[in-house]
């Protein structure tokens, strides 16, 4: 039971409320009008209501958040003494493939013949981690958070867009800081050797599937 005036404004409206106290004496639970959302049937409208029917949040990333990331924001690059902690990988001919369009690339892979007749395979992940730090407001922001949604219309974002579209997408021609599986394999796909590292490197092409 919710308590309105002027109820006819809210008609077709669709409309978020909050539960306050269910008696055991009453048929339903009482609550309060908190805003209208939007007109029923609108797509925007529509997506916001699932959204709020599943707890999802999509409010804007608060100062604290974004204050975790790089003051020079785009223009950052990989400081020297980070590039010497890490194994250099920029040599390698390192390629994503995507959906056209994609922004947030957040892998990539290599694959050439050694020598010895063998393949060297390796899958790169974008090092998110080197931005996000364990108990820091971005962390603990991306934990309520839990993972990015995508309605028709809109994606709801994990983590800031700096950090999703720029900083950890594994853009062509830019150096980018990764965790790098590389495998040892046969032509038959038996793995002799595999490393785990931290690495560097610059994806020489960002490829949709058609053209990979």
């Amino acid at each position: 039971m919710i308590k309105l005036t002027n109820s006819d404004k809210y008609d077709k409206k669709r409309i978020q409320v909050a539960f306050d106290f269910w008696s055991e004496y009453e048929k339903y639970p009482r609550g309060h009008f908190i805003n209208v959302i939007g007109n029923e049937g609108d797509v925007k409208t529509e997506g916001e209501v699932i959204l709020l029917e599943n707890d999802i949040i999509f409010t804007p990333f608060s100062q604290a958040v974004l204050n975790c990331l790089p003051t020079k924001g785009e223009k950052w690059e990989i400081p020297v003494e980070e590039i010497k902690k890490r194994r250099d990988l920029r040599h390698l001919a390192i390629c994503s493939v995507d959906p056209p369009g994609c922004r947030d690339i957040d892998d990539a892979l290599h694959c050439y013949e050694l020598e010895n007749g063998n393949l060297s395979v390796g899958v790169h992940i974008a090092d998110v981690s080197h931005f996000v730090k364990p108990g820091a407001p971005i962390d603990i922001e991306a934990s309520k958070r839990c993972t990015t949604v995508y309605l028709v219309d809109r994606r709801t974002d994990m983590l800031p867009k700096l950090l999703t579209e720029t900083l950890c997408s594994l853009t062509s021609n830019v150096d980018h800081v990764a965790f790098s599986v590389i495998w040892e394999m046969t032509k038959n796909a038996e793995i002799v050797n595999v490393e785990y590292c931290k690495s560097v490197i610059n994806p020489k092409a960002s490829l949709s599937y058609e053209v990979a």
